[in-house]
């Protein structure tokens, strides 16, 4: 079966142009990750319409294969955005990869435990990773009082894998400030956990260019 990768284009990148289209180690991260997901499958870019137009010609000139541009309604949040990468699937079931423009970088391990999942008939799948770093509450003078135990934490990771009608049912309250996992967690959708990967992060654009850079040299 066939899966379909969506990546929102939200309005709120028409402040910050740079973060999808400026050249990161000579590659702008909208491209990069389309290239990435498009290896596995189709893709869906679901832009706000302000967007639309200059992600579409950005990924023409790069003549990839099987990537759709859609225009989402307004005001183009990152909702309105899913749910227009979904209407562009039409009718069905089947599996989907969702991305976030903020994760540049995609690890091939990642990926095909996300895809082994979902093609498995997981309803939502979440890459994961084990927290490292040491692990302190404050008090409200800013004082440290105690080391948490950080075994059972966990960061998530993209892209996430879904059921195209669990993320549709996930996204009918309609909610401006979608996020996916908070919708799952709140619903009880059952959560198929995989590994995540080291080296990718969420990576704050253009502001961490030459962190994103000397990442991607470093690979």
């Amino acid at each position: 079966m066939t899966v379909t990768a969506i990546l929102p284009v939200p309005e709120s990148y028409v402040q910050r142009r740079e973060a999808v289209f400026a050249p990161v180690a000579g590659e702008s991260p909208l491209v990069r990750i389309v290239r990435a997901l498009a290896a596995v499958g189709d893709v869906v870019v679901a832009a706000a319409q302000s967007l639309a137009d200059e992600v579409r010609e950005t990924l023409a000139a790069q003549a990839l294969p099987a990537v759709r541009t859609v225009g989402a309604r307004s005001p183009g949040a990152r909702a309105d955005c899913i749910a227009a990468g979904l209407a562009a699937l039409g009718d069905g079931d089947g599996p989907v990869l969702l991305h976030d423009l903020t994760w540049p970088l995609i690890a091939d391990a990642t990926l095909d435990a996300v895809l082994s999942a979902v093609h498995g008939g997981a309803d939502a799948v979440l890459p994961i990773r084990p927290v490292t770093d040491s692990v302190k509450a404050v008090d409200a003078r800013g004082a440290v009082t105690a080391t948490l135990d950080r075994s059972p934490l966990r960061t998530v990771q993209f892209p996430r894998g879904f059921d195209a009608a669990v993320l549709e049912r996930l996204l009918a309250d309609g909610a401006a400030d979608f996020d996916e996992l908070g919708a799952a967690l709140s619903v009880g959708t059952p959560l198929t956990l995989v590994e995540g990967d080291t080296d990718t992060m969420s990576f704050d654009l253009p502001a961490d260019s030459a962190f994103l850079a000397a990442v991607i040299a470093g690979r």
